[in-house]
């Protein structure tokens, strides 16, 4: 069966438009359980049972007033058989509600929780199933979902490992500020990215993190420079080499002490053949914007554009943003850069923004550096927020979280990259992953790892996370957006 038919039979009935759904069609949708088909006697007899819902409803609650009113700690048992009915009548009045008639069958039929989830994607993916066999959609859609499963495994794994090594750090020497159980889930997340033994991940981790002289520097900083320089698929030396020299040469470039740790793990994956050239950028902004937050700068340096073009798509969008009634200072400025260094023609990057944004505003406050994210990739708006929704339910099924404020932040990294039918996109159409357009001696390849993203998100949402946990009590945290 075409997809398109699939599409049109499970949409009609979802819009209670009566079916005309074949003996052919039926038994290949029920087969795929993306239908449940009810009989006319059933049917009927749910209506009879639903009809004593109101007066079962008011019963319920008068004998809940005169339990309430009666000393003791349980509930009549009276009252929790009619509570139970009651339960069950609701459903099967649900299920009524959703029953469409199937002329060439003679029955009943509803689209089940199975087909509810094909339609979405079929509405989300439906311009890319060109050529493609609707069941062999269904099985990329099925293996991508499972690759989800397997990736917050591989970070459960790399998070024991971690707090493992954190307490046994803790233990033997006095530390001032040790990592938390979120900030070790966050780095998980960002190392579970990385395709190599995760005993190698951790152990590069806590090689960086406490080998590496931070300072007096923030320790989220830390955290995402460690998470950052062990996730580039170099040897760690030469990574760790990197940042240091990077990280000197910031201080002759204008880089504020406090902002050279992120501005340097933001480029550490930079081939060395770059740097000049991205060093140069750097000035020309800053000269052009002495006033411009130091990763602002980086982010729009790092962009496959000349500076003078970066800062004018820069200052498009930002007008653009003020136009749809966006004000929110740095925040709105960070989604400026983020969009402003993406591959994507600057007429449309306002729009996108807007598409995500309106999608997001729920999971994260402020959202718009986060909805700049997704609207910065390859995919389109519409395609990236599914498959942030699909993160936030996997993560959230998985259990690797502890307070739901965590969800959406873990789930915008798990995000990054992951696309269904071979889109998955790391790397290759964000700045950190593109060249600057300038002439310089021929280098090897840009890793495929996009760090710039991992420090978008450290500063623009982690950082406010962190800070939201630390100054509120646990009990406040309210149920995850989508989850």
């Amino acid at each position: 069966m075409q997809s398109e038919r699939v599409r049109a039979i499970l949409e009609g009935i979802q819009n209670h438009q009566e079916a005309a759904v074949t003996a052919e069609e039926r038994g290949a949708l029920l087969a795929q359980a993306l239908l449940k088909n009810v009989d006319t006697a059933t049917r009927d007899r749910w209506v009879a049972a639903v009809a004593n819902l109101p007066s079962l409803r008011d019963r319920v609650r008068d004998l809940s007033r005169q339990a309430l009113a009666t000393p003791g700690p349980d509930a009549p048992p009276e009252l929790r058989q009619m509570i139970s009915s009651l339960e069950e009548l609701t459903r099967e009045k649900s299920t009524l509600d959703a029953l469409v008639w199937n002329g060439p069958t003679q029955e009943y039929m509803t689209v089940s929780l199975v087909g509810r989830t094909l339609l979405e994607d079929l509405k989300t993916w439906q311009t890319r199933l060109a050529g493609r066999d609707f069941d062999a959609f269904q099985q990329e859609m099925a293996q991508y979902r499972t690759g989800l499963v397997q990736l917050v495994n591989r970070a459960a794994l790399i998070y024991n490992g971690l707090v493992m090594n954190e307490q046994m750090q803790t233990d033997e020497f006095e530390t001032a500020q040790p990592f938390t159980t979120v900030d070790l889930r966050f780095a998980s997340m960002i190392l579970a990215k990385r395709p190599v033994d995760p005993v190698l991940l951790i152990r590069e981790f806590e090689y960086f993190h406490h080998d590496t002289n931070w300072g007096s520097f923030s320790r989220e900083d830390h955290l995402v420079a460690s998470a950052i320089m062990a996730s580039i698929p170099w040897d760690y030396m030469t990574a760790r080499n990197n940042f240091e020299r990077l990280r000197i040469q910031l201080e002759y470039h204008g880089i504020l002490p406090e902002e050279r740790i992120i501005v340097a793990a933001s480029l550490a994956d930079l081939p060395e053949g770059w740097w000049n050239p991205v060093l140069a950028k750097i000035d020309e902004i800053q000269k052009a914007r002495p006033n411009l937050n130091s990763l602002l700068v980086s982010a729009l340096a790092r962009s496959p554009y000349p500076s003078a073009e970066a800062l004018a798509r820069f200052d498009s969008v930002l007008a653009g943003m003020g136009t749809k009634g966006y004000r929110d200072g740095i925040q709105l400025q960070a989604a400026a850069s983020i969009l402003a260094s993406a591959q994507i023609p600057a007429e449309v990057l306002v729009d996108r923004f807007a598409a995500t944004t309106s999608q997001v505003a729920g999971a994260f406050d402020p959202p718009f550096a986060p909805a700049a994210m997704l609207a910065a990739s390859p995919l389109e708006p519409a395609e990236s927020i599914d498959v942030f929704r699909d993160c936030i339910g996997t993560v959230t099924r998985m259990n690797f979280f502890e307070l739901t404020l965590e969800i959406e932040e873990l789930a915008l990294i798990m995000s990054y990259g992951v696309a269904p039918l071979g889109l998955g996109y790391l790397g290759a159409n964000l700045p950190a992953g593109t060249p600057p357009q300038i002439a310089v001696p021929a280098v090897a390849a840009a890793p495929a790892l996009g760090t710039t993203w991992y420090v978008w998100h450290n500063y623009w949402v982690y950082r406010p996370i962190g800070h939201y946990i630390a100054t509120h009590p646990v009990h406040i945290h309210t149920v995850a957006a989508f989850g």
